[in-house]
């Protein structure tokens, strides 16, 4: 539903989230798995695309949200999902003055993540499928699809 028929992506993603639990909401949910890079960079020349549809009436709203990062997309990662980017941080190459990540292998480990956005606007409550894109020179690099539900942030 993503990822092209022809070929495989050079970013690939394997993580699976723990389901989150109504009853203890301030527990952070944790990730498992890795993101396999096995072809260029991520870095702040790459671009970004996120898409939302949301679930209404028994089907889904295409493009009920839509945001577009030009260039920086891997300073836009850092700013806009700090709690994901923060997993992979130590990875991160240093004293180059941009935010970089070579390739490699990233993996997490029943790691505690924050799913806290804080550049972006308050979504109604309720069920989204997002779909992230990351591009360089307009080349898709990596695809991922997210359901996702919005529920209120107690005190």
């Amino acid at each position: 539903m993503c990822e092209p028929d022809d070929r495989p992506l050079p970013w690939r993603w394997f993580l699976r989230a723990t389901h989150f639990n109504p009853y203890k909401p301030k527990e952070l949910q944790r990730l498992t798995g890795n993101i396999t890079v096995t072809n260029g960079t991520f870095d702040d020349n790459c671009s970004g695309e996120v898409t939302a549809a949301a679930r209404s009436n028994n089907q889904w709203k295409e493009n009920a949200f839509v945001a577009r990062f030009r260039n920086k997309g891997c300073q836009a990662v850092k700013e806009n999902i700090p709690g994901f980017y923060n997993l992979f941080k130590d990875k991160e190459v240093k004293g180059t003055g941009m935010c970089k990540f070579p390739t490699g292998l990233y993996e997490v480990n029943n790691a505690p993540v924050n799913w806290s956005f804080p550049n972006f606007p308050i979504l109604p409550y309720g069920q989204y499928r997002f779909r992230l894109k990351a591009l360089k020179a307009e080349t898709l690099m990596a695809c991922l699809l997210v359901d996702a539900k919005v529920v209120p942030r107690l005190g």
